[in-house]
């Protein structure tokens, strides 16, 4: 029977391993009706309000923050996020808001004037969050995601950010189980980038099992200014699977296979953190800011195989554990 389970579970692991998630068009080569194909760069809907004499209205609204450009990182294309207005022309209801790129499609939502005044000039933590009807329509605005089955350890991107003023730019993104958000990603950053630079978002629970995943990209924050521009290009998720052993990354893991535990024992006196990581993504084992070797325990380990993270000096180790 323990053979057996060591057998399954050694297959599960090869299945796990090729269970990683492609960004559709991440180099943003595909556009249809000049939007990014996979992508939501509009946000639109009704805005509604009481005017005097007609009593209710709801007016629709329409607007798009992204375009495209041929100053890319690679390929022909990238795309561009820019600040837009948003609300009724003409009027005092008429908002600037931040260049915002998702992945995967949204909806169209209908919701109050008093509540984008509220959002716009106070922020969000001045909605009352119980008045689910308001806030449940401005989930459509965001944007669905696509599938995927294991949480990314890291969300990478190529971006060039030219803020104005005070600007920050903000990359949030979100996997989901059941609807339910089980991993958070964020980056922000407020400094010039004049070429494109390689930028990463990390999530707190990677590996983690989900059926989606949500990218959310902002040029800047509710007060940003007109003329900022970010351009974003070959977006990507990194695994950590597969990752080979760098030259100044050298660590001893023994023994391996084992039964009751293992030792890490880095060559180098630098602090690290490891995880170690059973095939549905789930962290079994954990130690941060390490330095010298350790013991891990794993007695209360099902027999299989694990895959074994190890940080160190922004570089990244993996191994296959296999513990019988």
């Amino acid at each position: 029977m323990k053979k057996l389970i060591f057998t399954l579970v050694i297959i599960l692991s090869a299945l796990f391993a090729m269970a990683q998630t492609t960004i559709p068009n991440n180099g943003f080569e595909s556009w249809t009706g000049g939007k990014p194909d996979s992508w939501t760069t509009n946000i639109s809907g009704n805005v509604t309000t009481t005017l005097p004499i007609i009593g209710e209205f709801a007016y629709p609204v329409s607007v798009n923050f992204g375009s495209q450009t041929t100053d890319a990182h690679s390929g022909n294309y990238a795309l561009k996020l820019m600040a837009a207005n948003f609300g009724i022309p003409s009027t005092q209801y008429n908002y600037l808001l931040p260049g915002i790129g998702q992945l995967g499609s949204a909806g169209e939502f209908s919701v109050p004037l008093s509540t984008i005044m509220d959002l716009v000039n106070n922020g969000i933590d001045s909605l009352d969050m119980e008045t689910l009807e308001d806030l449940a329509t401005l989930l459509n605005a965001i944007a669905s995601g696509i599938p995927c089955e294991s949480t990314p350890y890291d969300l990478k991107m190529w971006i060039k950010y030219l803020p104005q003023t005070v600007d920050t730019m903000r990359i949030i993104a979100f996997s989901k189980l059941n609807g339910t958000p089980v991993s958070y990603a964020l980056y922000d950053n407020s400094e010039t980038m004049s070429t494109y630079t390689q930028v990463t978002a990390t999530f707190d629970n990677p590996y983690a099992p989900c059926d989606s995943v949500c990218i959310i990209i902002l040029s800047g924050g509710m007060s940003t200014d007109p003329n900022t521009e970010l351009y974003v290009d070959d977006v990507e998720f990194d695994y950590h699977v597969g990752v080979t052993e760098h030259a100044s990354l050298n660590v001893n893991i023994y023994p391996n296979p084992t039964t009751d535990q293992f030792r890490i024992d880095p060559i180098s006196g630098d602090r690290y953190q490891y995880r170690l990581v059973d095939i549905t993504g789930r962290c079994v084992a954990s130690g941060r800011n390490l330095s010298g070797a350790v013991d891990v325990d794993v007695r209360a380990l099902v027999p299989g195989v694990y895959m074994l993270y190890i940080e160190q000096k922004n570089q990244t180790l993996t191994k296959k554990v296999v513990v019988r």
